[in-house]
């Protein structure tokens, strides 16, 4: 029995491991963890922010996928993450991508911007997305399509409407359309290789 105990907790600590830092932000403490998993097909890390009350207790502020690779290595859902702090405020980048045949699979960029009021409240004040669900021309009765030809008449207007409400309530943000999307994904990209940068700088 106490060797099935041993394999178990060596089999939950392998899918799951954490590292835990501590910041400042004004004069409020918090920690930052960031978790590994790798369950299934899915390999990645979570980021998450707890402010850190007096009696050790920590409450929840926000969390980030950093990175997921889903599916097998020649056919990916890919996501990558990244975030910075600067005084109070709280940028988090997110950004959608594929590889192979995983054509229905998201494609795009968010970027959200947080801060931290005086009384210590963490606050979301704006949050912008761009996402194709599939690729292009996959799935030719999705409206996504009016994304690349605008819609002619009411109804085309109302489907792409329909398409936009969706990904604003799945992925938490406000839709931007055509060169504003352009700008929002080269930005996630600029944050992504920063991220890459600092890293090597750090080694």
């Amino acid at each position: 029995m106490k060797i099935l105990l041993v394999l178990f907790f060596s089999f939950i600590s392998f899918l799951f491991s954490e590292e835990l830092k501590h910041i400042t932000l004004g004069n409020q403490d918090f920690s930052i963890t960031t978790e590994t998993y790798d369950i299934y097909d899915s390999k990645g890390e979570v980021m998450s922010l707890y402010k850190e009350e007096n009696n050790n207790d920590r409450t929840f502020v926000l969390s980030l996928r950093l990175k997921d690779r889903t599916g097998s290595c020649a056919d990916q859902k890919m996501q990558d993450g990244s975030y910075e702090i600067n005084g109070t405020n709280i940028m988090l980048y997110s950004f959608w991508d594929r590889k192979g045949r995983k054509y229905n699979s998201p494609y795009g960029a968010r970027i959200q911007h947080y801060e931290m009021l005086p009384n210590h409240t963490v606050v979301l004040r704006s949050s912008k997305v761009y996402i194709e669900t599939d690729r292009r021309n996959y799935d030719k009765e999705s409206a996504m399509k009016y994304l690349f030809t605008p819609p002619v008449n009411d109804v085309q207007k109302e489907e792409l409407q329909a398409y936009v409400k969706d990904i604003e309530a799945d992925y938490k943000g406000t839709f931007v359309y055509a060169e504003e999307a352009k700008r929002l994904i080269a930005e996630v990209q600029e944050a992504l290789r920063r991220k890459i940068k600092n890293r090597w700088e750090k080694r």
